[in-house]
């Protein structure tokens, strides 16, 4: 039995996507159970199954009686959300290490790390991985940077290889679409900035699509600024309902005629479509795929307000449509990732 760890369960489709891909990789190869926030959504749309993330003993049970551990995507080691977050998923590591040692860290996002015992106790836990993958070449520095001697992988994202899916909901045909994927972040005004933008995009004759890549925390976020949009006249943003499965984003993304997004997996599925696309980069894994499929980013930071809440037609000319040959070459990468996944853990 081969146990999947991630921030699964809430319904944040790039973390979605991740378990998805690795789902559909290994189930042939082993029967799969994932750590979840809902175990019920997770049996329900994988098919796999699922333990309660909360519950420690059935936790530590079930890594006891695995094959192999695997922390699939997204960036569960950093402490910028919490230490609590760090050391939770370092314990399961641990665990996983004692149980059998075979543990595989796949597609990781890495840091940032901004306390001491955050680094000390990052690079004591992994420098015992056999298998560790990360995404982009700054988490690779990252980790070298704060002492991790095991050998590391540079990898992709996993939801690269996510394959598409029919869109969950319609698009309007009468307007070309732009998609946005604003998210939380300390105290930034995202709610004015983006109903600023939203409004230019209506008045240049553009239908703002709001698209929430994690539901807790950003449905309610677009909700208002949908509300905060509305003109006069009673035309606003359309805010996508959720979907049953990540991969009827891709779906509903190739069909947009812009991107602009503030979460990482906004960008990723709207790249892998080949839609133009703007980063509004809050975090440093977002510089890193910026630079990795060459788009512009606007930095919060500074007067980023002013650059966001530009006349549309000006901050459109900004975007740019991601470099096909290093999009395929993700893929590729992607792909090839999930397949030494597959070998390492049959053996």
């Amino acid at each position: 039995m081969i146990m999947i760890i991630g921030y699964y369960g809430y319904r944040n489709w790039g973390d979605e996507g991740s378990l998805a891909v690795l789902v559909e990789r290994l189930r042939a190869a082993a029967s799969l159970v994932a750590l979840s926030g809902d175990p019920g959504f997770t049996r329900k749309t994988y098919g796999i199954q699922a333990v309660a993330r909360g519950d420690w003993q059935a936790v530590r049970r079930a890594i006891r009686h695995s094959d192999a551990l695997i922390l699939g995507g997204g960036s569960l080691l950093q402490d910028a959300t919490s230490l609590r977050s760090l050391l939770y998923y370092l314990l399961l590591i641990r665990w996983g290490l004692q149980a059998h040692g075979r543990v595989l860290l796949v597609g990781q996002g890495m840091g940032p790390f901004h306390r001491f015992l955050s680094r000390l106790l990052v690079r004591w836990t992994l420098n015992h991985v056999p298998f560790l993958s990360v995404r982009d070449e700054a988490s690779a520095r990252q980790l070298r940077t704060i002492g991790v001697r095991a050998p590391i992988r540079v990898d992709a994202d996993l939801t690269w290889a996510l394959p598409t899916r029919p869109a969950h909901a319609e698009l309007p045909v009468e307007r070309p679409c732009v998609g946005l994927a604003p998210r939380p972040w300390r105290h930034l005004p995202i709610h004015e900035a983006f109903a600023t933008l939203c409004r230019h995009q209506m008045e240049a004759g553009w239908q703002p699509v709001l698209i929430p890549m994690q539901e807790t925390q950003d449905r309610p976020l677009c909700e208002a600024i949908a509300a905060m949009a509305q003109t006069q006249e009673g035309m606003r943003p359309l805010v996508i309902p959720p979907p049953e499965h990540p991969a009827q984003l891709l779906g509903l993304m190739s069909r947009l005629q812009a991107m602009v997004s503030m979460r990482l997996h906004g960008a990723i599925f709207a790249a892998a479509q080949g839609v133009p696309l703007l980063c509004l980069a809050y975090d440093p894994k977002v510089n890193a795929l910026t630079e990795q499929i060459g788009v512009p980013m606007i930095a919060l930071a500074g007067d980023w307000q002013a650059a966001v809440c530009q006349p549309w037609e000006i901050l459109r000319a900004q975007l740019r449509t991601p470099d096909a040959k290093r999009v395929d070459a993700l893929r590729q990468k992607s792909a090839a990732l999930l397949e030494a996944v597959r070998q390492w853990v049959a053996l």
